[in-house]
């Protein structure tokens, strides 16, 4: 009876890992191939002023290179354990332990490196500047290797002069050795940064994949940039125009009413997906909020709801993480008014006339 009840746990955990793993290749599966990916990246337009080693003195010959809209390098991979301590990352299985990284969580603590995959990039210098690109904290990346493909984010910054480095978890998610003291590969590892994407919160790998997944399949199939409608001013009450405060596209930064004088802090972009852009990035609900009075402001573009906008026949620009309408505080038309979500109504502060 008991080599039965043993066989038959075996069967079940065997079933079990089974739809696990069935699971999970579905999940993968849901973006391109690596087959897919890599066709894209078989021709280098070089944007780096050099090139990278894949070791500290070894030879420079890794480019940092474009295509389609996308940045990418073929290099090894090196496993960063830095950020916070865990039984797999930390002085004694690390001889270079760093208990922090360069970008931060949502609670600005240091990143997980056995639980979120992310990759190193080298710290900005004349050779290449990711922030020149689009590129920051939290950018989606898809990472090839074996004819896998993971997402991971941008999550750290390494040494001026070497390339290809990614996080204890990413290793494991394409079944790398990931021990800092002797795992890692010499590749090829084929790392495609999509620029301006922003995973939020960047610790989510969750949506760091479903990110991934919806950007890597416009580049596979020929496009990064959503086709657009029109583009030009957006009028609201008063005659006034949707403005970016001070013309700055920093993360943040607010969206109100101002006379119209014809700047580019006035010129949207209305997007067949959706998305509202000016400055190169889109107009986004603060933190995905969804109450009454949430304000609107810049942000870089994610593919989220709370940067998904729809006009109605009623003039409504409604957002589709809220339900709810792009609205002028306070029935105001007063230069510097911000703007924010509001329950849809029929007052001339949710009117708006698009380009």
């Amino acid at each position: 009876m008991r080599r039965f009840l043993v066989a038959l746990m075996g069967c079940a955990l065997l079933a079990l890992s089974f739809l696990t793993t069935g699971s999970a290749q579905a999940a993968v599966e849901a973006g391109p191939s690596a087959s897919q990916l890599l066709a894209k990246t078989t021709s280098c337009q070089q944007i780096s002023n050099g090139k990278y080693s894949f070791d500290e003195g070894g030879a420079a010959t890794v480019p940092v290179c474009q295509a389609n809209g996308a940045v990418f390098f073929k290099a090894d991979m090196d496993i960063d354990c830095d950020g916070v301590r865990t039984s797999q990352c930390n002085e004694q299985t690390d001889c270079c332990f760093y208990p922090d990284t360069a970008f931060h969580t949502s609670t600005d603590q240091p990143l997980n490196a056995a639980q979120l995959p992310y990759i190193v990039l080298p710290q900005p210098t004349s050779t290449w500047d990711y922030r020149n690109y689009g590129i920051d904290g939290g950018s989606v990346v898809a990472v090839i290797y074996n004819n896998q493909v993971t997402y991971a984010v941008v999550g750290d910054t390494g040494p001026t002069s070497i390339i290809g480095e990614a996080s204890y978890a990413t290793a494991v998610n394409l079944g790398i050795n990931p021990d800092p003291s002797n795992g890692g590969t010499e590749g090829p590892v084929t790392y495609i940064v999509f620029p301006n994407t922003h995973v939020n919160p960047i610790e989510n790998h969750a949506n760091a994949t479903s990110l991934g997944e919806q950007v890597a399949t416009q580049f596979a199939g020929g496009t990064t940039t959503p086709p657009t409608q029109n583009a030009g001013r957006i009028t609201g009450v008063g005659g006034k125009c949707v403005d970016v405060a001070g013309a700055n596209n920093a993360n943040g930064t607010a969206v109100q009413l101002y006379d119209c004088n014809g700047s580019t802090a006035q010129q949207w972009t209305v997007g067949t997906d959706g998305t509202v852009r000016a400055l190169g990035k889109c107009l986004d609900v603060t933190s995905a909020g969804t109450a009454n009075g949430t304000t609107v402001q810049l942000y870089d573009c994610n593919g989220s709801n709370a940067q998904k906008w729809s006009a109605n026949g009623s003039q409504n620009l409604v957002n589709a993480g809220s339900g709810k309408c792009l609205d002028a505080t306070g029935n105001s038309s007063a230069n510097g008014t911000r703007l924010q979500i509001w329950t849809c109504g029929t007052g001339a502060n949710q009117k708006w006339t698009l380009p």
